[in-house]
């Protein structure tokens, strides 16, 4: 992961510091904290605490006061498509540093040819990528007291490493999540005994993503393509290979761990620069 720098017109610049001001006061504001609990659903009132939360080397260093020194996306448009999240720095009204995290997709991609501008009663399309911003928060951190605000575990962890802080499935549980109505798996008992952490917290964090009730199989298989892992289905339910290795590629998959890099198209897991297994 890197960080780069969308360059604003003042104009723009001001605009967006009233509208991430509401965004901020709506996000803190009347809310409750709760200590993070992955198997907890917040409501619309409630916020996930994580105390002691250190930021990645990436962004632990910047500031409000460094971040015009970063290098500009305008000048790496061949990263366009590998944004993870957008993060404003910003300072309260006692003065203290605030990192304001939005999410942020390929959906949020203007791309040129496929997005129509009126201008002077006529219809053209952008000569370069342009971004789109979410209309809301995805999570606040406090420096002055390391803690990070957010409400959805799977939507934050996509930008910011949160899965050590995540509850390990027993042996038990990991079983349960293998017994699914959608999966199929070759030996339960070789994934299950003696998981390791890693395995143990995919497995949880796969349990309480809902993505297995969301999908069916052809879905999951469809959204496969690019990404080097192989989803086999049988009778309606996806294969879950006895093989570690390949277990490993699959949960990665299916907890939308890994990405590809935009110039080399290579597979990374989500929240380092470390290549894929």
């Amino acid at each position: 992961m890197r960080l780069l720098r969308i360059p604003l017109h003042q104009a723009l610049q001001n605009t967006l510091a009233e509208s991430w001001q509401a965004q901020y006061d709506e996000f803190v504001d009347s809310i409750t904290e709760i200590d993070f609990n992955a198997g907890y659903e917040p409501e619309d009132h409630e916020r996930f605490r994580l105390a002691h939360f250190t930021l990645p080397d990436w962004l632990a260093n910047e500031t409000s006061h460094t971040a015009a020194d970063l290098d500009a996306i305008s000048d790496h448009e061949d990263l366009v498509e590998s944004i993870k999240g957008v993060v404003a720095f910003a300072r309260n009204a006692q003065g203290e540093e605030l990192c304001l995290f939005q999410n942020f997709s390929r959906s949020h991609v203007i791309r040129p040819g496929r997005f129509l501008f009126l201008r002077n009663d006529t219809y053209e399309t952008a000569e370069r990528p342009g971004l789109t911003l979410d209309r809301k928060l995805a999570a606040v951190y406090k420096p002055a007291e390391r803690k990070l605000l957010f409400h959805s575990f799977r939507t934050v962890n996509t930008f910011l490493p949160l899965a050590d802080f995540y509850e390990e499935a027993s042996e038990r549980q990991i079983r349960e999540v293998l017994q699914h109505e959608l999966l199929m798996a070759e030996d339960v008992d070789a994934l299950a005994v003696g998981a390791n952490q890693w395995f143990r917290k995919r497995f949880a964090m796969l349990r309480d993503s809902g993505v297995l009730d969301q999908f069916n199989a052809g879905q999951i298989r469809a959204r496969s393509n690019g990404y080097e892992v192989e989803v086999k289905i049988t009778n309606g339910k996806i294969v879950f290979p006895a093989d570690r290795a390949a277990a490993k590629k699959l949960l990665q998959f299916l907890n939308e761990e890994i990405f590809r890099g935009a110039i080399t198209d290579t597979l990374y897991e989500t929240n380092s620069k470390r290549e894929a297994d």
